[in-house]
């Protein structure tokens, strides 16, 4: 089945879970009516299992990060229509008024958005949909002969990506995906050296968190697969001299895991678009467009193909800056910060200017022998003066919201 901090759960042992479930006051006379559940536990073993249980029995289900307080987890589980809130533990249950039967809608699983660009927005997605995401999802597995690598999934179950690309899809390829929640980077450790075929989900984030681990002849990595937001130019480069494979997939909300690059040719390299799908990109900058299911998703998505048809990430169309009628796209500019020595991590957005309108600022976390000036000096030398940042900060960590994300447009509202 699966295991959850290297603790191996049996196939019987999740019936026996999954049977007590199903004893609960609330399913005891068994599920005649599809209604939705959001579950919000810090323990993965039950958040999992009862997830599971929920698609199993035909329900729907959101699933909420394990942090998010009880006033808050309830307040999204009643926006989103849920009829009750499994909060911590099964024996923690909350019912709510918004319990109306979704007798019109298929047994779904729901999210929220990252909110990054704007409020969060209830996404739908049915679990039939689901399945044909994770057989396109195994099936380009099996072409580049991956299909038996392990997951160790350090990415919250809670999320599609750890949740639907990382165990799902592992479980239903015969594979036993290792959720490592909450593990201490010695755990991490441990787990990866006592497999060898390990395929490690992170996100940006927390791949950077890790990366001493791989450094000077530490842990040596097989497999690593990111995704949630490119990686920067020199977490790249970390991970491809450290790892034996270096994967990173994309998505969004309304499709899920949509493209994958096996083998990264640069940071920003998406890969090729999953078969279930197509993807509408061209060789110049354009929005990137998903169709799927009869249905034409615009992702709000800056990119273009390169090199075979693989897919290159250029940006949120929304972050673009308009200097005097010029663009700049913020991740060429970070891409050419980065390549500073001393620099570690940038991040490139729009500012306001009350006469000159709109600029560009930047945030670097640097070595202390590299200033502000040095940034704007080099980045002078290598882009044109309106792609230049016109301010400079130097910081020790950059901001990320909860989802271990940048969100430029908090960055421009914070500078205002």
């Amino acid at each position: 089945m699966f295991a959850v901090n290297q603790e191996r759960i049996s196939r019987s042992a999740y019936i026996q879970a999954i049977e007590r479930y199903g004893q609960l006051e609330i399913f005891r006379h068994g599920v005649r009516e599809a209604r939705s559940y959001a579950v919000c536990s810090s323990d993965p073993l039950f958040a999992l299992t009862m997830i599971l249980f929920l698609r199993e029995t035909d329900q729907s289900v959101l699933p909420l990060h394990g942090d998010t307080p009880l006033e808050t987890a309830l307040r999204m589980a009643e926006r989103a229509g849920c009829a009750g809130l499994f909060y911590g533990s099964a024996e923690q249950y909350y019912p709510l008024q918004a319990s109306a039967v979704r007798a019109d809608e298929p047994p779904s699983i729901y999210q929220f958005s990252s909110g990054t660009t704007g409020e969060p927005k209830l996404i739908r997605r049915s679990w039939e949909e689901v399945s044909r995401e994770i057989a396109a999802y195994n099936d380009r597995f099996a072409s580049y002969s991956l299909a038996e690598e392990t997951p160790v999934v350090l990415a919250s179950i809670t999320h599609a990506y750890g949740l639907i690309s990382g165990v799902l899809s592992a479980m239903e390829r015969g594979a036993e995906p290792v959720v490592m929640s909450g593990a201490s980077p010695k755990a991490i450790a441990q787990c990866l050296r006592a497999i060898p075929k390990h395929l490690l989900y992170g996100v940006p984030a927390l791949l950077q968190g890790l990366a001493p681990l791989f450094e000077h002849g530490g842990v040596k990595l097989r497999g690593v697969m990111s995704s949630g937001a490119p990686m920067s130019p020199i977490l790249y480069e970390h991970y491809r001299q450290a790892s034996a494979l270096l994967l990173q997939q994309y998505g969004c909300s309304e499709a899920g895991c949509a493209s994958l690059a096996v083998g990264m040719e640069a940071y920003d390299d998406l890969g090729i678009p999953l078969g279930h799908l197509s993807m509408q990109a061209a060789a110049e900058p354009s929005e990137l467009v998903i169709t799927i299911g009869g249905r034409t998703i615009p992702t709000g998505d800056l990119g273009c193909t390169f090199g075979e048809g693989n897919l290159r990430f250029l940006g949120r169309m929304d972050d673009l800056i308009n200097v005097s009628g010029l663009k700049v796209m913020p991740a060429e500019v970070e891409e050419v910060i980065c390549r500073l020595e001393g620099v570690v991590e940038a991040v490139v957005y729009r500012g306001i200017h009350p006469i000159n309108g709109e600029t560009v600022r930047a945030q670097v976390v640097a070595s202390d022998s590299v200033t502000a000036g040095d940034v704007r000096e080099w980045c002078l030398r290598h882009l044109p003066p309106y792609k230049a940042p016109s301010e400079v900060r130097m910081t020790a960590s950059i901001p990320r919201m909860p989802s271990g994300k940048i969100s430029r447009k908090l960055l421009e509202q914070e500078g205002v």
